[in-house]
Parts: C-alpha cells; structure tokens; sequence
C-alpha cells in the first residue's frame, strides 16, 4: 500500500515539474513575440514626410507636428552691402589732452598774474624814479632793488612763456592744429569733445592717391559697444600714425557719446553709388551639410519647406546687423526664411533615406 502511495506521489511531482517547463517555454516564446511587435511597431512610427513637386524635394509638415517642433519663420529683410574697404581706428581717449590743455590753463593764468604784476611794479619803479630825482627822496639803492624784482618776474614770465610755447607745440605735434585753439564758449565743439560730449574717432582712411580728400560724413561701425551704427563727421588731419594699419589719418567726431573710449572700430562711407541691395540671412537660419550652407524657406502656396543652397554668402560687416548676406537669386526678398529648427528640418529630409541604407 505504502509503495503505492509512493508511486502517486512521485508522479505527481513528475507532472507538476513538466507543467512548470511547459509554463516557463511558453512564456519565453511570447516575451519574444512581444518584443518582435514593440520593434516592428516603433519602425511603423518613422514616417516619411518628404515629398518631390517638380523634381525638387520639400518637407510636408502636419500643423500638429510643425507646432510641437516649434518651427518659427520670418521674412527675409533686405540689406546694403558697402563696396568700398571699410576703414578702421579707435575711440580716442581724451585724457591726456585734457590734461595738457588742463596744465596749459595753468601756465596762461600765471603768466597773466605776472603781466599784471609787472606793469604795477613798473609804475612803483618810475613813482620811485620821480622822487628820486626830486631831492633824492628815494634812494638809489631803493631803485636798484625794485629794477632786480622787475627782472626777476620778467625771467619768471619768459620761464612761462616757453613753458606755454612747449605744450603748445607738444599738442599741435600729437593731436593738431584744431587743438591748439582756444575755448570760446560751452558749446564750442573742440570744449564738447573734450568733455566727451561729443566723441572724437582716430580713423585711418585708405586712399587712392595723396590728392584725394578724405570722405566729409562716415558711418561708425562699434565692436564693443552696446550701440548701433554712429554717424561721424570730418574734423581735420590727425598727426597720430596706427604703424598696424596703412593709410593717411583722419579726426572724425559724433554727435553723441555712446561709444566705449578706447573701442577699435571700422567705418565706411555712407555712398549710394557704393552700395548694393544684398538679402540678410540670420545666423540661426544657416544649416552647413556636404561642406555648403543651406537655409529651409517656407513655401507660401502648399506650406512645404525647401532646402536652398546659400553658396557665395558673406558675413554681414553692419555692426547691427547679425547674420549673412547673400546677393538675391535662389532666395528672394518676399521668402519666408527658417529661423528655428532648420536643424530638424535636415535631419526630417535625410531620415528616410537613412532607414532605406540601414535596411539595404
């Protein structure tokens, strides 16, 4: 009986044990079948939104995902290019001429102080004369003296005199003639620039012979000011020489103050004659592929974008202009330019072509 009940026992372990390798493959095989479908399904979600109208591939967008993409676009603005060379110089700092002409009012005062001194100790000089040659009321020593005090302040007056003539000479060999001329009221321009009022500008102008004048009005082009372009105006020959730049020097002022002293700038002369309509294309609109850059424009009649090709730009040199220029042709001033995720516009027109590779 015993054996019997052995014999069930054992078989039932038998059974249970086979039941739970039956559970334990069939599991496995539907783990895999799962996986099979998560994997075919996610490569059923790759969707090719590239499309060809008249030999030329554009991007078809659903509104849904152009909007969740955040896709943004703006008109192309048109822009002046300047032919000519820019011309570059510096901010200057007036300090040091303001320190001369500072210490040239110094000397002018004292001079006059003197000037005036003398001709009062003149007069005393011949009162004394005149009591001296009346019964010698006043002492011959006593002239003496007093013709000693007057040569005294007269050698003190010619000290400041060469002194003035010195800083004179020094300004006009450093800064010009325009310096060297005397204030004449608050407003006077020379008194405007040296309270940097106005602001004067060290520019080295290329020329095309030694006869040619320098350009009357320039466009001021900032490299660290927080500023858009200033307009300058011709102010006189400038004796300083830029040994880093080649050209004939020039002093140009502002009529404000919003540069940085000290800024190195570039400039060029505002000329309709020297200027062409170019199409500025923003930095965030370039996408380089292949070594070229390209830019996506939004198509207006079907909403599509469209790979162009901005072969031949050029950095924008207008210190408040931020981007490229590019002359008009395969981009036109109406196009509607992307300036966000042309990125994903790249990749969203290679992906399928990838995929196809891959699978190859």
């Amino acid at each position: 009986m015993k054996n019997k009940t052995t014999i069930v026992i054992v078989s039932q372990i038998i059974i249970i044990i086979i039941l739970i390798w039956v559970i334990v493959l069939l599991g496995n095989k539907n783990i895999i079948r799962i996986q099979s479908d998560v994997g075919e399904s996610e490569e059923e979600i790759i969707i090719d939104y590239t499309t060809v109208i008249n030999g030329i591939k554009q991007i078809h967008l659903p509104t849904s995902v152009e909007k969740n993409s955040n896709i943004q676009y703006t008109k192309l603005k048109q822009t002046q290019i300047n032919q000519k060379k820019l011309n570059y110089g510096i901010v200057q700092n007036m300090g040091p001429l303001v320190s001369k002409r500072t210490n040239l009012s110094r000397v002018n005062h004292l001079t006059k102080k003197l000037k005036n001194k003398i001709q009062i100790e003149k007069k005393h000089l011949e009162a004394l004369k005149a009591l001296n040659e009346d019964n010698k009321n006043v002492s011959d020593l006593t002239i003496s003296k007093k013709e000693i005090e007057i040569s005294d302040l007269e050698n003190q007056k010619n000290i400041y005199e060469y002194e003035k003539t010195s800083i004179l000479s020094n300004i006009k060999q450093e800064w010009g003639v325009f310096f060297v001329s005397t204030i004449k009221d608050k407003n006077d321009l020379l008194n405007r620039i040296l309270k940097n009022k106005n602001q004067l500008i060290s520019l080295s102008v290329t020329q095309g012979n030694r006869e040619e004048l320098p350009p009357e009005s320039i466009v001021v082009i900032p490299s660290i000011s927080n500023t858009s372009e200033v307009g300058a105006s011709f102010l006189s020959s400038s004796p300083m020489v830029n040994p880093s730049i080649v050209g004939k020097n020039f002093f140009y002022y502002t009529k404000n103050n919003k540069l940085t002293i000290g800024e190195r700038i570039s400039a060029y002369v505002l000329q309709s004659n020297y200027q062409q309509n170019h199409l500025l294309v923003p930095n965030s609109s370039v996408i380089w592929s292949n070594g070229q850059p390209w830019a996506y424009i939004r198509i207006k009649s079907n909403g599509n974008f469209e790979r162009r090709s901005l072969q031949g730009m050029r950095e924008a040199e207008n210190g408040s202009e931020n981007g490229w220029i590019v002359p008009e042709g395969k981009i036109k001033i109406d196009d509607e330019i992307v300036t966000n995720g042309a990125q994903l516009l790249l990749s969203e027109e290679f992906k399928y072509q990838i995929k196809n590779e891959n699978e190859d």
